[in-house]
């Protein structure tokens, strides 16, 4: 049941939003669920910590026959963050988001995201994984579209359209690996493998298809174009939920199938994932620099910012799996924040061009102090998370002997300092251009609730920064687990024995 809740709550507020009709009750139920999931995602900490891995065997069918939830280290941390994301950005949708789209669904939506994030990260077969895949892509899509404007419209089409393809892909890799082995829970697929070790070029096939479709969701490179081309377009709250969740959970899947199964293959696999890895970091902060609109920037950056995160997988060690778990999570809440801010903006000034913004910090010093923190933890300035998560994937490249893509880990690191600073000279600092025409609002609109979210999320930014040694240390037990796939698949095979 413990794991179980982490899908039965979103799917009771599901439940509940079908009843009800108005707006304001909507949304206080969502913050009151978003509430329960983050209580009930830390209650799972001290368990994982006592058991290592958490296991439910659904409706009491013994793995590999049954439907497995697992929970490990990596698991629980994941949860954890999404529940953060999630509750804070909940908060801040009640007051950003407006009536006619809050009660159209936008939360019936949300938690039908959520609900499909939380299966993805608590999956023990690969056929439910794909299944929470398809529950994201669907409300993401409904969500990314409401409200029916012609740039979401056009948005929401692309979003859809890479983002079947990679289903395609991965339902077609499920039916491959299948085929070959007869089960599609993981644990079982892991042993197998690690007793057939030498079977695992005739399921390259499958694992390539499968890895492609993690590759688009997480929006690595080459497969990155449906990220920068959609996640502008809905209103701010939901670009800021899907770039605190979405692609971290093709990121979370490609470590979790690199640490039990590709790992047999590191020879091929390795060098595929350093080099998407940097390719990523590379072209994602390059083609940031280049960009003059306050979301497109940062959509570019969330492209960027995953190659950091996968280069430390591709180190495969201790430290270096750890730097990519640490790192994933200053990213949820520094990006997530960014979009929190570049919202506002867009609510108080009607644009989110660069070169008719300015003199905001003048109008708002708070605003602006909270874009400081989360914009500057990305480029990777102490004493905030973004150092602390670039220092460690650095130094983990250093200890595995791979110099140069360390090196060119804090070169990108430059050029995101230098898309901030843009974005801060720009939007807060610079005179507002005299030729531009200013849009004078009808009334002052209200934004505490906006603005108690953000503030929120950038004291975790610092305080993830200042006291990060906890963190370390639980990231690093959670990668000798991830290191160990014999302790999962002890656990999950052995459960009822």
């Amino acid at each position: 049941m413990i794991l179980l809740a982490h899908i039965l709550l979103p799917f009771t507020y599901i439940l509940l939003a079908l009843l009800i009709k108005k707006a304001s009750i909507k949304s206080r139920l969502a913050v009151l669920f978003a509430t329960f999931n983050l209580l009930w995602a830390l209650a799972l900490l001290p368990i994982v910590q006592i058991k290592d891995i958490i296991v439910v065997q659904v409706g009491g069918w013994a793995a590999p026959y049954g439907i497995s939830l697992v929970a490990d280290r990596f698991s629980v941390f994941m949860l954890i963050m999404t529940a953060i994301i999630f509750f804070l950005v909940t908060i801040y949708a009640t007051q950003s988001v407006d009536k006619a789209r809050r009660k159209s669904g936008h939360f019936f939506f949300t938690f039908g995201i959520l609900m499909g994030v939380n299966g993805s990260f608590i999956a023990g077969d690969v056929f439910n994984l794909y299944v929470w895949y398809e529950v994201m892509l669907m409300s993401s899509f409904i969500l990314m579209s409401l409200g029916g404007e012609r740039a979401q419209m056009e948005g929401s089409i692309k979003y859809l359209i890479l983002n079947l393809i990679s289903a395609l892909f991965f339902v077609s890799g499920v039916g491959l690996l299948y085929g070959n082995l007869g089960t599609l829970n993981m644990a079982d697929l892991s042993a197998i493998i690690s007793e057939k070790s030498d079977m695992l070029t005739h399921l390259n096939p499958a694992l390539i298809l499968m890895v492609v479709s993690f590759a688009i969701k997480g929006a690595l490179v080459p497969f990155f174009f449906w990220l920068p081309a959609s996640y502008h377009t809905p209103p701010p709250a939901v670009s800021a939920l899907l770039a605190g969740l979405l692609t971290k959970v093709g990121i979370y899947s490609l470590i979790r199938f690199y640490t039990l199964f590709l790992y047999h293959d590191a020879p091929f696999w390795n060098q595929l994932i350093l080099w998407m890895g940097v390719l990523s970091m590379v072209i994602g902060v390059f083609a940031a620099s280049s960009q003059f609109d306050f979301r497109k920037i940062l959509s570019f950056h969330i492209i960027s910012q995953v190659g950091y995160v996968v280069i430390g997988l591709g180190f495969y060690t201790v430290s270096g799996i750890a730097a990519a778990m640490f790192f994933l999570a200053h990213n949820m809440l520094s990006k997530t924040n960014a979009f929190l801010v570049a919202g506002w903006v867009k609510r108080q000034k009607g644009t989110l061009n660069l070169k008719t913004l300015g003199e905001v910090y003048k109008e708002s010093p708070i605003w602006g102090v909270l874009f400081f923190i989360s914009a500057f933890s990305l480029a990777g300035l102490p004493p905030l998370s973004g150092f602390i998560g670039k220092y460690l994937i650095i130094k983990a490249g250093i200890e595995a002997n791979y110099i140069v893509v360390a090196l060119i880990a804090l070169f990108v690191g430059l050029f995101t300092l230098f898309s901030m600073v843009k974005i801060w000279l720009e939007v807060f600092w610079k005179d507002v251009p005299k030729d531009r025409v200013v849009k004078i609002p009808q009334k002052k609109r209200k934004s505490q609730y906006m603005l108690t979210s953000s503030l929120i999320m950038a004291i975790l930014i610092v305080v993830m920064g200042l006291w990060a040694q906890p963190i370390v240390t639980y990231c690093e037990q959670a990668a000798v687990d991830l290191l160990n796939p014999e302790l999962y698949i002890d656990k999950v095979l052995n459960f009822s024995r």
